[in-house]
């Protein structure tokens, strides 16, 4: 049997169990997955970007012609200088929600500390785009990245994958197309509480079933509505636990939240990967909720975990 809600809110530091109170407060009953994709948005989306926590040199939203049709991105940078090493970073929200406002203040924590360029993608969102429409949206835009290095200033043997939850899911997706067709890897890639499994099964999936965020209801939801039945459930680019390629990912710093019903499944990940050869961490920030690693401007171990990111990038992008 799961811990109870009160039980977890008694896990979490001050400022995190702040946040989940307020949203248990203010929003209808758990799970929000009843309420529909539009009540999902209505709860999830940031649709109007706050007060930017932090100034950065420049913001830019491009619009990217693909196959698919227009697809935005918005690109921060830490100065004027060019040649600049960049992070493809793809917000979370269970492929369902998410915007690019709702990671403004990460990003910009990222560029500033990293000193990077930080691009971040506005993908297809399911269900009206099942798999394999975001995987393929963030791959042609790691691609169109690498053809406008010039006029992104930005260079493209210094590039590195980001994202949480679903967004995380995304970046290894690249990874996973980049080695089957025998293409280099980026440089690195940081990846916050990832969704790495098909499973759904294992003792945080127990533990954390009635978690505040992302409950197991409201997860297995946003699985069927990226999968959709239509084979994502047999396909590493969906699922990157099943990849054979892992042991060509690229140094790896992984996030993990310790109140967080995914736990189970990005450990288990992670094994697989430092058995597979290649170089990953795990850092656990205890306290804290799935979800926490976008809440710089609130949480003070959100603001930790992207510096210990930043660092990450910054070493192995050469500084």
């Amino acid at each position: 049997m799961g811990l109870s809600v009160t039980a977890m809110l008694d896990m979490l530091d001050d400022d995190q169990k702040s946040f989940a109170q307020a949203l248990l407060r203010q929003a209808p009953a758990p799970p929000y997955s009843q309420y529909g994709v539009e009540g999902m948005r209505s709860l999830f989306d940031t649709v109007t970007a706050a007060a930017p926590m932090r100034p950065v040199h420049d913001v830019e939203e491009r619009t990217v012609d693909s196959p698919a049709g227009p697809l935005r991105v918005r690109c921060y940078r830490p100065s004027a200088a060019l040649d600049l090493p960049v992070v493809l970073y793809m917000h979370g929200g269970g492929f369902v929600v998410g915007t690019l406002n709702g990671v403004d203040d990460l990003c910009r924590s990222l560029c500033v500390e990293a000193e990077c360029v930080v691009i971040s993608v506005e993908y297809r969102r399911a269900p009206e785009h099942a798999f394999p429409a975001a995987a393929d949206d963030c791959l042609w835009i790691y691609e169109w990245v690498q053809r406008e290095a010039v006029s992104l200033g930005v260079d493209p043997s210094r590039i590195a994958l980001a994202g949480d939850s679903a967004g995380g899911n995304l970046a290894l997706s690249i990874c996973t197309a980049l080695a089957e067709a025998d293409r280099p890897m980026p440089r690195s890639l940081v990846l916050a509480y990832p969704s790495t499994s098909n499973a759904h099964a294992g003792p945080s999936w127990d533990a954390f079933e009635h978690a505040p965020v992302l409950c197991k209801a409201d997860a297995l939801w946003f699985w069927s509505n990226y999968t959709a039945n239509n084979g994502a459930d047999r396909d590493p680019r969906a699922v990157p636990i099943l990849s054979n390629t892992l042991h060509a990912l690229p140094p790896t710093f992984l996030v993990a939240a310790e109140v967080d019903i995914l736990r189970s499944d990005y450990e288990e990940f992670a094994a697989v990967v430092l058995r597979a050869g290649a170089e990953i961490e795990v850092r656990q920030y205890d306290g804290v909720l799935h979800g926490f690693f976008t809440e710089v401007a609130t949480i003070e171990k959100a603001r930790r975990a992207a510096t210990d990111a930043a660092q990450h990038l910054r070493t192995h992008f050469g500084h």
